[in-house]
């Protein structure tokens, strides 16, 4: 398989043999969007330039802008006496302060006199005036104005009226934290979310020293070990009772530049394959920065693994920007670390072999893991891969799988890994915050992607193909390949780039090595807007008119600011990335219904590595292998609370409680193929009322079907129960079977909608008891419908409170 990083970075020209490029049967890659995606590593370190301090002593240097000048007396909320004739304001704790008492509003109005004073001082006009908590007032200032009123003995602080961003966390997104989110509601609290709980990584490694991952030294076991507390069997060998009442077993297995000694209570077991790779490639086509050992010099597993089990309350900073506090979505949980996935000196060198891959799925089988993440490439036409059926048992011996589904889209029947016993996890947005504007000076504003730490403002605005260099082709200048633009021309000038061929951040690297100042990246045809770490000060857009208005005004400047000033709302959230694989599968004759589910994708801020960061310890990356492990933390929350829970149960969970995306207008979309069951909702998946349990009879009896020779009566992939359903050829009329065991005891009615086929649920009308199960079936036949082309819809069973949704899609044939 073909790398996702689609670019040969600047020096490594060589190729690797393809008897050796052949070996490299899985790719790192589901983190990067599609083939102009940014590679994972490295990224450029954003310039120097950070947001305005909240707080500017006076000796600092001082611009002309919007700021809040800050007095030295008391407010109303912390007066107690002082001035003359006016007694104190402050109330005891406890107590209300009373604004329009006759006190109150004569200190209000000597605030305010104090305010005019000082503002008439300096010629400057107050635009708002602050008394109760604060005694200040915001005003527009001159740099000289604002220098005079920093020097003003009665004031005491001037600062910029900077924008703050709230924090960015895609597990804020999905209501975990705070006291009202689903962690404290449901959970037990974040010290509790996911306790006892194992996420087992297959990925690039992880960082040590990365907040995410910080813990305490495991002691030795002295006496009966609590659940969920790590101790320390012998050398750097780490058990945990877990929830269920087993134990994990794992070892922090030494190599280059990690000594074994780094797992902690918080990653208690760091293993890495390379017998295989290094049996693949030579060494000269290996990167000299790999690192054989679990030690991350690529990012990628150091993001999935954060984002799955994290520690609670990191404050991200990246590019020079603090982006708040975040947590992984299982924050109570342990993380073992597989690392499978290797750097080459070449695109064709990086990959993940196959059988480096079985071994670790075997050891995590062993270890003791609950949960894998698996962020790596696929198949999209086959379901008994080795990798695939190396997972089958997996989740035969209770573990729960979360894969990527691919980075393909939006062609048709891109997903991967459809497999029934995987929960392939497609990606959306879901943040809208992180947008910039290219402000042109012929009036003209485009809002696009960004997360420059620092603006740019008056600079002369030109086409990378404008400013080339002589030698390079002008397709290579237009996408800003390395190389490929003049510094004679390109120097202290904003460089417009197409999107495409080369990755993102490369390009404005190469804007920054030609001496460009800032970058607009242009889609050229409709596709995702990513939020990466640039070289310098970047917006991402996505209307190819910029670059008509840019070629037909020569010497035309631009403004790049940090904010959307266009005035128009931002996109709706959740919206289905571009990028993201879509259905329907080609395994199983269609029979199946991939992806899933879906999680967040675009743009996520998690750990990376330093190395192939530039020195970065948190880095937005988008893809696949960014929404999976959001469900990969999602089923170590529901395994932690409800241990006994099967693997098929939890993804059932998932999907059923799942609520449909949005598009470009904010309408919701149930588009099965794209989003799969809908996006999750963790305030939901604890109470999914009914689940479609599975287990190795009903896989076992699935192979069968699919012309494996088990000895075991073959179950049609159209009746494997699963929480979706699909028919890839109906001629005329055909049955599924399904079976519902319940979570919540209840009287459950079904319904189902699916436009031009009549369905029939039998029965449609359940009563069950906690833990009861019952079989229905339900018959389809073609009403109308189009032949050859799906029809979908959904089957929903409602008791009470509890909504139980499956997706359906069905394909009428002559």
């Amino acid at each position: 398989m073909i790398p996702q990083q689609s670019t040969t970075r600047p020096g490594h020209s060589r190729r690797l043999p393809a008897i050796f490029a052949v070996a490299l049967a899985m790719v790192i890659g589901q983190g990067l969007a599609g083939p102009t995606a940014a590679a994972p590593a490295p990224a450029s370190a954003q310039p120097a330039g950070a947001q305005p301090a909240a707080a500017q002593p006076a000796a600092s240097p001082l611009d002309d802008g919007h700021y809040i000048v800050m007095l030295k007396d008391k407010p109303l909320a912390t007066y107690s006496g002082g001035v003359p004739g006016i007694p104190g304001t402050a109330v005891p704790k406890g107590k209300k302060l009373n604004p329009s008492g006759p006190n109150s509003r004569k200190y209000d109005a000597h605030l305010k006199a104090k305010q005019r004073e000082a503002a008439a001082s300096t010629g400057v006009t107050i635009n708002r005036s602050y008394t109760l908590a604060l005694n200040a007032f915001s005003a527009v200032l001159s740099a000289a104005q604002a220098k005079a009123l920093a020097g003003d003995t009665d004031v005491l602080a001037v600062v910029p009226d900077s924008i703050r961003k709230p924090d960015y966390s895609s597990t804020d997104f999905l209501g975990l934290p705070g006291g009202d989110g689903v962690w404290d509601q449901q959970f037990g609290g974040k010290d509790e979310a996911g306790k006892g709980i194992v996420v087992g990584m297959l990925d690039t490694g992880y960082t040590p020293d990365n907040p995410f991952f910080a813990g305490d030294t495991v002691d030795p076991l002295s006496g009966t070990p609590d659940v969920g507390v790590p101790y320390r069997l012998q050398g750097n060998v780490i058990a945990m009772r877990k929830a269920n009442g087993g134990t994990f077993v794992g070892d922090c297995v030494a190599g280059d530049a990690f000594d074994g000694t780094e797992c902690n209570s918080k990653v208690i077991g760091a293993r890495f394959y390379d017998k295989a790779y290094k049996a693949a490639v030579p060494p000269e086509f290996r990167s000299p920065s790999e690192k054989f050992s679990p030690l991350d010099v690529n990012g990628h597993g150091s993001h999935t693994g954060s984002t799955a089990a994290g520690n609670a309350d990191v404050t991200q900073t990246a590019g020079g920007r603090d982006f708040g506090k975040s947590s992984g979505v299982a924050p109570a949980a342990k993380i073992a670390v597989y690392k499978v996935c290797w750097e080459g000196a070449v695109p064709e060198a990086t990959g993940c072999v196959e059988s480096d891959i079985l071994n670790a799925i075997q050891d995590a089988v062993l270890d003791g893991v609950d949960v894998l993440n698996f962020s790596i490439s696929g198949n999209n036409n086959s379901t008994v891969d080795a990798v695939s059926l190396a997972f089958l048992n997996a989740a035969a011996a209770g573990i729960f799988v979360a894969a990527s589904a691919g980075n393909s889209g939006p062609t048709a029947s891109t997903v991967n890994h459809a497999g029934p016993w995987i929960t392939s996890v497609a990606a959306s947005t879901f943040d809208n915050t992180l947008r910039g504007t290219a402000e042109l000076s012929d009036g003209s504003k485009f809002a696009g992607a960004s997360v420059m730490s620092s603006e740019v403002d008056a600079k002369p605005i030109v086409l990378a193909v404008d400013v080339k260099a002589a030698a390079a082709l002008a397709t290579d200048a237009a996408l800003c390949a390395p190389n490929s633009l003049d510094p004679a021309k390109t120097a202290d000038k904003i460089v417009v780039c197409d999107r495409g061929v080369v990755a993102r951040v490369d390009k404005s690297a190469e804007v920054e090595r030609a001496g460009g100042v800032g970058m607009v990246l242009v889609n050229l045809t409709p596709g995702s807007l990513d939020a990466d770490l640039h070289s310098v000060p970047t917006v991402h857009v996505d209307d190819p008119k910029i670059k008509d208005l840019v070629a037909a005004t020569p010497g035309m400047t631009a403004n790049l600011k940090a904010t959307d000033t266009t005035g128009a709302e931002p996109p709706p959230v959740p919206q289905i990335a571009e990028f993201s694989s879509r259905g329907p599968t080609l395994a199983a004759d269609g029979d199946l219904l991939k992806p899933d589910v879906t999680a967040p994708g675009v743009a996520v801020l998690a750990a990376v590595s330093p190395v192939g960061f530039n020195g970065e310890d948190f880095g937005f990356l988008s893809g696949t292998s960014m929404a999976s492990p959001h469900i990969a933390g999602s089923g170590a929350l529901l395994l932690g609370k409800n241990p006994q829970w099967s693997p098929a149960a939890v993804k059932s969970a998932i999907m059923t409680t799942a609520y449909d995306l949005v598009n470009a207008t904010g309408t919701d979309v149930h588009d099965v193929f794209a989003q799969g069951a809908g996006h999750v909702d963790p305030a939901r998946f604890d109470s999914p009322g009914l689940v479609y349990d599975a287990g190795i009879g009903d896989w076992m009896g699935f192979l069968q079907g699919q012309g494996i020779d088990l000895g075991v009566a073959p179950i049609a992939a159209k009746d494997v129960n699963l929480p979706s359903v699909a028919l890839g050829a109906m001629s005329g009329s055909q049955t599924v079977t399904r079976s519902v065991t319940a979570v919540t005891a209840g009287t459950y009615r079904a319904a189902i909608t699916l436009p031009g086929i009549t369905a029939t649920v039998s029965p449609a009308e359940v009563t069950l008891a906690e833990g009861e199960s019952a079989t229905f079936t339900i018959t389809f036949t073609t009403a109308g419908a189009p032949l050859n082309a799906y029809s979908t819809g959904s089957l929903t069973w409602t008791s009470g409170d509890n909504t139980v949704r499956s997706p359906v899609a069905v394909r009428p044939v002559a």
